[in-house]
């Protein structure tokens, strides 16, 4: 929690130091101890801030935006999807889960939901098979739309983030990747929910779970009322990273923050 917590600081620093000065004028004396950094203006895309990034790193699980994206483009909300032998086992050890299990059927939007606000790696593997047929062919899909968004130096193996050397972005790809999901409303709600529930099935009781972004979540001391979104990361290779939207003052803005340490160098 403490490594969650740090990246939550650091970005509600970064973020409300723009949202407070319009004029943004602050914004080359902003120091952070991330590996790289961005943030944009939602509507126009305009860089009002950025260290180091076109430099490419580990996104970690980030990556389930562009994901999720394709699964709402792609599937109806109501569609039920069956979870595979491959795609509940690729996961490692370590790595978030949902406990979804071989042969348990659910909804897209159950999927959606435990994948982004849960970060449930296995969901992404569900939709991916569903989507494409295999983790390999969705991964093309998934370079294929990020070109289409305009990265050009982004390379995804997976689904989920799991690491992988070849799998790879930038915090200038990500920011745009993210404004276009959130040109979506379907998109927008879900990576603002502060929680998320699957219904009980025939294999499993009802499943609850919070936000791993605490900035969403009212209870927490890092709840931020104009935070709306949208997505965690962290594996040990990638360190924090997090990808953030914010609305105040009229202006929307997002922000992505890579390579986070644990604690101030």
């Amino acid at each position: 929690m403490k490594i969650r917590s740090l990246i939550k600081i650091v970005i509600i620093f970064f973020i409300l130091n723009f949202t407070l000065f319009c004029s943004y004028s602050n914004a080359t004396s902003l120091e952070l101890y991330s590996d790289a950094a961005i943030l944009i203006e939602k509507d126009t895309g305009k860089v009002l801030y950025s260290k180091n990034a076109e430099e490419k790193m580990y996104p970690a699980s980030t990556t389930k935006i562009l994901t999720a994206i394709l699964a709402i483009e792609h599937f109806s909300l109501d569609e039920k999807l069956t979870a595979s032998y491959d795609a509940v086992m690729a996961i490692p050890s370590g790595y978030s889960n949902a406990a979804i299990q071989v042969g348990e059927t659910l909804t897209v939007r159950e999927l959606l939901e435990v994948f982004l606000v849960h970060s449930a790696n296995e969901a992404g593997y569900i939709l991916a098979e569903n989507i494409s047929g295999s983790i390999s062919e969705f991964a093309n899909l998934m370079n294929k739309k990020a070109e289409e968004i305009g990265c050009k130096n982004t390379h995804f193996t997976n689904p989920s983030g799991l690491q992988d050397e070849n799998h790879y972005t930038t915090a200038y790809d990500l920011a745009l990747i993210a404004k276009y999901c959130m040109n979506n409303d379907t998109f927008r709600s879900l990576v603002s929910m502060p929680s998320c529930t699957i219904a009980a099935t025939d294999k499993s009781e009802e499943r609850y779970f919070k936000n791993t972004n605490d900035m969403l979540n009212p209870s927490s001391q890092y709840y931020n009322e104009n935070v709306i979104g949208i997505k965690t990361g962290y594996t040990s290779q990638a360190q924090n990273c997090l990808i953030s939207g914010i609305q105040k003052n009229g202006i929307e803005l997002i922000s992505v923050v890579l390579g986070a340490p644990a604690s101030a160098r």
